[in-house]
This record gives C-alpha cells, structure tokens and sequence, in this order.
C-alpha cells in the first residue's frame, strides 16, 4: 500500500506546520532499510502530525498506511509503527469528549478527534492480530490496545487474560495487568471482573512476585470509590502547543 501514497493530495491537508507534503516522504522512511533514515522519518512525523499530542488531517490519512506497513512482515520496525499508531489513538480516545468539536486547520468546525477514535475502534480486529504476532516487541507494543479500543468487554477481558498465560516478561505481564485496569476505568461492564482478576492476582502466592505487586497498585486505581474527574472538573481550554484545539 505504500506505493499507493502518492495517489493522495497531501498538500491539501495539513500539520503543525502546514501543507502536509512532507507526510509521505515520512512514511516511505518508516519501512526504509536504513535505521538512521527510519529514526528521522519517525522523529518528523511525530514533531509535525502528532506535534504535542494533536491530531490533524494528514495524521488520519496516514492511519491506513500505517496499518498495512504494521501488517507487513518486510516492514522492518513493525513494534515501532504500532507504538505510532496506538499514540495516534490515545490521543484521540483521551480527548474525544473533551475535545468533540474543535476549530479545524481550514478554521471549520471539526469532529476529528471523536472520529479518530472510532476509526481506531474500526481496526480493533487489527489490534488484536498485533496481540497475538509472533515478533514479541509487536505483541508487547499492542497490548494497551486492549484496553483503549475494544468495546467488547468480555472479549477484551478473555484476550488479556490469555495474554497473561502467554507472556512471561515482567514488563509485558505487569503492562497486562495495568491495561486490565484502564479496561475497568473505560468500559463499566468490565469492572467487576477486572476488580476480581487484579484481586486474584494480588493475594495469589502462584503469581510471581512482580506481577502480584502490579495487580496491588493497578487494583487501587480501579477501585470503586477512586473518584474520577466528571466533566465540571475537566479544563476546557486548550493545553499548550494544541493551537487548533478550542
């Protein structure tokens, strides 16, 4: 799909810093073989279509492309363009309320952060696949996907809890069990098993001792009295460096 880039105007969409036809040029450096050309192309896209954490046109016409050079087994730092792309969604996920209509670059009203969010929402099936990939730095990359994007609970609980059998990195096990716990946050009908899972976890003397620690500490973040910010505790102004945000 790669080949397919120039097929678009990227010129008519924007950045942080304008026109957006550099973006291609970027991607094409992201599957490049030379490693210091791939860290440039990554460093660029995220200082120009992901600047601070803002989402912009040529940002979302790239989702597909970074899709396919995810899926592609040539692509040669596939972990790295899932971290990308989970970035892209988090952003999304984490101000598609706050942010449900902002004043886009042509100055127009614009949905794009709710509407990013659904679109990475639409790929949940790919996120998934990335969970179960056989290069281990893709699946540990994709595992908070779990918990951001599937709206399905249950389904969402079960694919963790594999992953908790599967994985036996510390690090991969304790993000797991965090992402079980952001799970219980955005979704309610996952909360009371996430609860009793992290719970099982804790007090489990099977568990090792990394992992029992992780489900102490994400337990209480996830317990029912925590209170969470409502919307009159939200700041509705724009953070720095987010010019085209409200």
């Amino acid at each position: 799909m790669i080949n397919d880039l120039d097929g678009f105007d990227w010129a008519s969409l924007g950045h942080a810093y304008g026109a957006a036809g550099d973006v291609p040029g970027w991607l094409r450096g992201m599957v490049s073989p030379d490693p210091d050309v791939r860290e440039k192309a990554f460093a660029d896209f995220y200082s120009a279509a992901l600047h601070q954490g803002s989402i912009y046109s040529s940002t979302v016409a790239s989702l597909p492309f970074l899709f396919a050079m995810a899926h592609d087994p040539a692509t040669p730092d596939r972990a790295r363009v899932v971290t990308l792309l989970l970035n892209i969604g988090r952003e999304a996920v984490d101000a598609e309320e706050t942010y449900a209509v902002i004043v886009g670059e042509d100055g127009e009203e614009s949905s794009i952060y709710p509407d990013t969010a659904r679109l990475m929402r639409e790929h949940a099936a790919d996120l998934v696949a990335f969970t179960r990939d056989a290069d281990p730095r893709v699946r540990a990359a994709s595992i908070e996907s779990l918990g951001l994007f599937l709206d399905d609970a249950e389904r969402a609980m079960a694919l963790l809890e594999n992953r908790l059998v599967e994985e036996s990195g510390a690090a991969e096990r304790e993000l797991v069990v965090r992402t079980m716990a952001d799970l219980a946050l955005r979704l309610p009908a996952a909360a009371t098993q996430a609860r009793a899972r992290l719970d099982a976890l804790a007090k489990s003397t099977a568990t090792d001792p990394d992992t029992r620690l992780a489900a102490l500490v994400h337990r209480a973040r996830c317990a029912p009295e925590a209170r969470r910010p409502d919307d009159g505790d939200r700041d509705r102004t724009a953070p720095p460096g987010h010019p085209h945000r409200p």
